[in-house]
């Protein structure tokens, strides 16, 4: 799935984050960007400039060290022991107002490692060596993927949501060599699990924001059954929309190919297992509160090969459709409202 105009992957990411709304304050120009390393780095680059400009998070932090004048907390052990105050010090604990807090630390480092790696445009490599001049007194250090969920945001520093999700997917994919120490970006639009998950999250974010549906995520399904059994398999939708008059599982299928061929000559078709999982699925899912039983949705993401058709399986109906990622934004928009209007299915295979 390389074939994702940068535009697309712009809006993509900003629904799967939630944070479209900032990543458009940020003003990114989007053309002239041929691969999303370069999209990364310039919304990183225009994101630091902009954090810059409104002032980098600063907080309390411990500090420790030999004053000839006290400040803080004397720390008598330390100075005994060293012998300190035969010298008229001390040693001391107090808290200093300071920027080396662990996002900042984190954004530093990932702007070094774009920076160090020569597939950056030499442009953006010069931009980023003007901000790092301007991060002075914060540490870098060895960014490791435990690091992001210790990033600590709050409403005063909400802003750095954004900065440390792109910061999260460069250092993800930036891997250097231990033994040659070479650089090279896996890129992510070719890593399945990757674009699975940010394509699922896009989809709940979209029908939560821009539908009138109540969108939940990752839900557990009950199986019908008359007694509890701990060798059954748990059911979890990848989403579940809700109104009054309807309920709709959600499936998304981030595949290559959205149709399978089995044999050389026969035409394709869906992918049996999805339909399977998609079925029993709504089979154990209870009806609406009108009575409505649930329906199914399974979207795949395709540059190039479109359908939409509509099943009815075991008396529950399906839906099973490509979005279309080559087309223009308002285009895929359009799109992604059309697969939930009822009766609106095309079920021959085209390709744009």
């Amino acid at each position: 799935m390389t074939g994702i105009p940068i535009r697309n992957l712009y809006y993509l990411l900003g629904y799967a984050w939630d944070l479209l709304e900032e990543a458009e304050t940020w003003q990114v120009e989007l053309e002239n960007l041929p691969t999303g390393l370069d999209l990364l780095t310039r919304l990183i680059l225009r994101g630091t400039q902009r954090l810059l400009r409104r002032g980098i998070d600063h907080g309390y932090m411990a500090q420790a060290d030999v004053l000839t004048t006290i400040r803080g907390r004397i720390d008598f052990t330390a100075s005994a022991r060293r012998m300190l105050m035969e010298r008229a010090k001390v040693q001391c604990d107090f808290e200093e107002f300071l920027p080396d807090l662990l996002h900042n630390r984190i954004l530093k480092s990932t702007l070094r490692n774009l920076q160090a790696y020569p597939e950056v445009a030499q442009r953006q490599r010069s931009e980023v060596h003007v901000l790092l001049r301007r991060m002075e007194g914060i540490t870098p250090l060895k960014i490791r993927s435990t690091h992001f969920g210790s990033v600590r945001l709050h409403r005063n520093n909400a802003h750095y949501a954004l900065l440390m999700h792109l910061c999260r997917l460069v250092n993800a994919n930036l891997l250097v060599c231990e033994e040659t120490g070479k650089t090279t970006f896996k890129n992510f639009m070719r890593e399945k699990g990757q674009m699975a998950k940010l394509f699922q999250s896009f989809v709940y974010n979209f029908y939560r924001k821009e539908t009138q549906f109540v969108v939940s995520q990752e839900v557990p399904i009950d199986w019908d059954s008359q007694e509890p059994n701990p060798l059954l398999p748990s059911m979890k939708a990848d989403l579940i929309l809700k109104r009054k008059d309807r309920t709709i599982v959600v499936e998304c299928k981030f595949y290559e190919e959205a149709l399978q061929t089995h044999y050389l000559g026969t035409s394709p078709k869906l992918h049996s297992t999805h339909l399977y999982q998609l079925s029993t699925y709504l089979q154990h899912l209870q009806p609406g509160l009108d009575g409505t039983p649930p329906e199914g949705l399974l979207i795949y993401p395709a540059t190039g090969i479109q359908f939409s058709t509509d099943l009815v399986l075991a008396g529950k109906r399906i839906r099973a459709c490509t979005l279309d990622l080559m087309e223009p934004w308002n285009l895929i928009a359009e799109q992604m409202h059309r697969f939930l209007v009822q009766g609106h299915s095309y079920p021959h295979i085209g390709y744009s």
